[in-house]
């Protein structure tokens, strides 16, 4: 085993084990799959499907599986496996516990039910994840759908009988206690937001009022990537006029559907207005205001057009919310891929390879970004030479008259391939 910064580099060899607390029912799935899917993945549902339904079947110890059971059942990889498995942990479906015996390493997954649906909708980080993955129609539709079900309104007199006016109650009896245990997992965020400035920035509303949405300003936050002041200028755009409240609604619209305001003028240093021509500090003032989205699409619009491709959108996600660098340095990023490289659309591959040497290096500004971008020379391939001298294998031929035949020279093997070239003649290297 090998671990670093919490981290343990995971083998398919390892143990699986699956446990829950509680039953996790068809109810529960098919909730799962209605609420949870659109940001954990078909993929990820697939795997909670399957591990709920291991759980009657993985008991033994002496007889435990691996983890190619799971993988060749889902045909995914070990890489795509470790992903969707954390996006099960960070909803709170999945708990992974790892530890070592006799025979080896074990993992084992602990499974909670989903939220039910009126925790779930006022859970604001679930809530806001469905939102912005399934647009405002389809979140209306399914709180619809799991409204209360019948009548809207129920008129009468509630006559129904008391329990005491049914059955009698034994004080004489002694119950069995069971240790009760959690029903769901905990959803835990770790960041740097500093909701006290962020409070300071907004205009039209009390402290007092905003710290009523806390929980869902924050995950506004972690959803969209966006910083303090980015953060506030969209939130001073959803105060009600009547009540000086924020209007959580609007405020989603206008994250969504904003892509060009400027909230802040940044503060670029001394050092760095000197070395910098106009172009570039400009730059480096609309990596530091606008949120990665907005970023993107702007690049994309002075470029001449093209629209944001769903992997680009993912990456930008995947950069701020499970990399953790900062929104401004992502914005370089992509504006290295996209405006330094003139790509059309950003070449995950090789942004995924420059943020993890950007993250060795602690770059955490675009003026670092920047630094690091001028720095990086990516390796050429190296032009073939052609003239260089050509090694000829002459094949065995029957007479031995070809032992005193006279090799080709380089010249005309070039003249031979050049001929070739002419007559369209496609060969093989």
């Amino acid at each position: 085993m090998m671990q670093n910064d919490g981290t343990i580099e995971f083998h398919a060899k390892a143990g699986v084990f699956v446990q829950s607390n509680t039953p996790i029912t068809l109810t529960d799935l098919d909730r799962a799959f209605d609420l949870y899917t659109p940001f954990i993945g078909a993929t990820g549902y697939a795997l909670y499907h399957m591990l709920v339904r291991e759980l009657p079947y993985n008991t033994r110890l002496d007889a435990r599986e691996d983890h190619n059971f799971i993988l060749d059942s889902l045909n995914v990889s070990l890489p795509d496996f470790v992903k969707v498995r954390r996006r099960l942990e960070a909803v709170g479906l999945l708990t992974t516990l790892y530890t070592e015996d006799a025979l080896g390493e074990i993992y084992t997954y602990q499974l909670f039910a989903p939220l039910d649906v009126d925790s779930f909708f006022k859970e604001k980080l679930l809530a806001g994840l469905l939102f912005k993955y399934v647009g405002e129609e389809r979140y209306l539709t399914l709180q619809k759908r799991y409204a209360t079900q019948g009548q809207s309104n129920v008129k009468g007199d509630n006559i129904s009988a008391k329990f005491l006016q049914v059955f009698k109650h034994d004080t004489a009896t002694s119950l069995p206690t069971v240790e009760a245990k959690a029903s769901h997992g905990k959803i835990e965020i770790e960041d740097d937001f500093n909701f006290e400035n962020f409070t300071g920035l907004v205009r039209g509303t009390t402290i007092e009022k905003l710290a009523q949405h806390r929980d869902f300003l924050v995950s506004m936050h972690v959803i969209y990537g966006v910083d303090e002041v980015t953060l506030a200028g969209y939130t001073s755009q959803a105060i009600s006029l009547d009540t000086h409240d924020v209007d959580e609604k609007i405020l989603q619209q206008v994250m969504r559907q904003n892509r060009t305001t400027v909230v802040a003028e940044p503060v670029v240093s001394q050092s760095v207005q000197q070395n910098r021509s106009s172009e570039m500090l400009q730059l480096v003032q609309d990596a530091k205001t606008l949120a990665p989205n907005a970023f993107i699409e702007d690049v994309k619009f002075k470029k001449g057009g093209g629209f944001v491709t769903r992997n680009e959108y993912y990456f930008i996600s995947k950069m701020i919310k499970y990399v953790r660098l900062k929104a401004e340095v992502v914005n370089m990023l992509v504006w290295y891929e996209l405006g330094k490289r003139n790509r059309d659309t950003v070449n995950v591959d090789t942004a995924e390879t420059i943020a993890n040497s950007w993250l060795k290096m602690h770059v955490n500004s675009a003026e670092a970004a920047l630094d690091a971008i001028e720095k990086y020379q990516p390796s050429r391939p190296t032009k073939r030479n052609y003239t260089k001298k050509v090694t000829r294998v002459e094949p065995k031929m029957p007479s031995d008259t070809s032992r005193n035949k006279p090799a080709t020279s380089v010249d005309e093997v070039a003249e031979a391939l050049a001929e070739l070239k002419k007559l369209n003649i496609k060969t093989k290297n």
